[in-house]
């Protein structure tokens, strides 16, 4: 049965609440999750060379945790966005000579 050419499914689907996303620090749970979303969003494979892994993210976490931060779809527990920030010494006067990943120690 129809009202309005709408189902009665599709009516229940539209009153649902929308899923809340909460912004948090990450945790060891989080970190593969991560790796998938940074693979999908450069449309990369897990693993490709450049990509931060696991261990990217967990060095990160314990060298500034206070600037790492995901995004997380309460409903699900998945993660659906994230930031990867860390600190270093940089002087704008100065040209960067070395590549990120030197710059970086990979990472």
């Amino acid at each position: 049965m129809s009202t309005n050419g709408k189902t009665h499914e599709s009516q229940a689907a539209l009153q649902r609440e929308p899923s809340l996303i909460a912004v948090i620090h990450p945790t060891e749970a989080c970190f593969g999750q991560m790796e998938k979303l940074q693979a999908d969003a450069y449309s990369c494979k897990l693993g490709e060379d450049g990509l931060l892994t696991a261990d990217h993210f967990r060095s990160h976490l314990r060298m500034f945790p206070e600037g790492q931060f995901i995004a997380i779809d309460t409903e699900t527990d998945h993660v659906v966005g994230m930031t990867v920030s860390m600190r270093t010494d940089f002087n704008p006067s100065q040209p960067l000579l070395d590549s990120w990943n030197a710059t970086t120690s990979y990472g």
